[in-house]
């Protein structure tokens, strides 16, 4: 569990890949203008694979959308006694020049990872994601975290983000796990920090889609 977190804490930072439909076979604009069937126009509202109207509220996209703010605050549940190791009674004292790199690398992982990639980019992502999941296959209903995190039928360039991430992760937990007193606490104050801010961030942006407003990104459909 601990690894996908931290799979989500990278994955995050390249959360702005958008999915586009290429337009093949077109014709030229004079024939396209006179073959082409009038087409009805959309109901107003309608938003494709963004659907408002309260399909947050279905069953499945609230499973995708909060069931990846569960697994970010599982992370945090599990780092955060790691974290405040320093503020232990009968912890070894830290020099000033440790609690500064602490605090500026709390507010560093806040801002950069919590708010810049998972508030800007990643979580209204798995928002979008989530809400496209009220007619979804059963499994994708079932898996609606890891499909609300681009894990499986996503666009080609949202999966080899993913994937191509989730061989590396293994390696950067390992490094974490290595450091050091008080370091590795340091590192996970900042870790604690930015998944904080994430999933404070899918909570908000899920509560506006419940309320009609789309998430502010693509779903990066295939």
């Amino acid at each position: 569990m601990r690894s996908l977190a931290a799979l989500t804490v990278i994955i995050s930072h390249s959360a702005t890949a958008r999915g586009f439909a290429p337009r093949r076979g077109l014709a030229p604009a004079a024939l396209r203008t006179e073959c082409r069937p009038a087409r009805a126009a959309a109901p107003r509202g309608a938003v494709l694979g963004v659907a408002r109207g309260g399909a947050g509220r279905s069953i499945a996209p609230a499973w995708g959308a909060l069931g990846m703010a569960a697994v970010l605050a599982n992370a945090i549940r599990r780092v955060l006694p790691v974290a405040l190791e320093p503020f232990a009674d009968g912890a070894a004292a830290l020099p000033p020049q440790t609690w500064a790199a602490y605090a500026v690398f709390v507010v560093f992982m806040a801002y950069v990872e919590g708010y810049k990639a998972f508030h800007l980019k990643f979580s209204p992502m798995v928002v979008a994601r989530a809400l496209t999941l009220r007619d979804a296959p059963p499994l994708h209903a079932v898996f609606a975290p890891l499909y609300s995190m681009g894990l499986f039928h996503a666009s080609r360039k949202r999966l080899c983000t993913s994937w191509g991430f989730l061989v590396g992760i293994a390696a950067v937990v390992k490094l974490v796990k290595s450091l050091e007193y008080p370091w590795r606490a340091v590192v996970d104050g900042g870790v604690v920090a930015g998944l904080s801010v994430g999933a404070a961030s899918i909570l908000y942006h899920y509560g506006r889609a419940l309320g009609g407003i789309d998430p502010p990104a693509d779903a990066a459909l295939p």
